[in-house]
């Protein structure tokens, strides 16, 4: 690989590291319209599990105009990302996350990961799908009390508590149980 590969390599790392910045920034500023433009224009941005899926940069802009009209402030941070190129112009990327919501007069407190899909469109890096699981989403009181350590982990304002993504979907949990159980 010469050097003039390698430094664009680079620099599209660093413009994808940018874009997961951009939008943790964007939905805690309420800036829909960004988020939008963050978005290729048939986009996907969901939950990994399908129960919430938007096809499309103008349902993903509807979504984020209702989600976020029904919360107050919020924090997204982004964590550790592991970004795998395909090509020049396509990425996979994995990003670890938390980030504290309020809703409903509680704060609520979530650690995620994005799994993402990332492509060059123009000179701009872009999601062309962003699915999030959950290790847990959960009033931040909740979290303190033995958080952890129970299951169905997933407490989204309404709805009770739901099976969590990570890391009892995940096949290395899953086969690492089972092997443990034949020990």
């Amino acid at each position: 690989m010469d050097l003039e590969h390698r430094v664009k390599m680079l620099e599209a790392r660093e413009a994808i590291r940018t874009l997961v910045a951009d939008y943790s920034m964007a939905v805690d500023d309420r800036d829909v319209d960004t988020i939008g433009a963050l978005f290729a224009e048939n986009g996907i941005f969901g939950h990994a599990d399908g129960s919430v899926v938007m096809h499309g940069r103008q349902a993903i802009v509807d979504f984020y105009n209702g989600r976020l009209g029904d919360m107050g402030p919020t924090y997204h941070y982004p964590h550790s990302h592991k970004i795998t190129f395909i090509d020049a112009n396509t990425a996979e990327g994995i990003v670890l996350a938390h980030a504290e919501l309020s809703q409903e007069g509680k704060t609520y407190y979530t650690g995620l990961r994005y799994y993402d899909k990332y492509k060059q469109q123009d000179v701009n890096w872009v999601f062309e799908e962003r699915l999030l699981k959950f290790l847990f989403f959960m009033p931040m009181e909740e979290l303190v009390r033995n958080g952890l350590a129970q299951a169905n982990r997933k407490r989204f304002p309404g709805q009770g508590e739901l099976p969590t993504d990570l890391p009892e979907m995940q096949e290395s949990w899953i086969k690492f149980l089972n092997e443990e159980k034949t020990r």
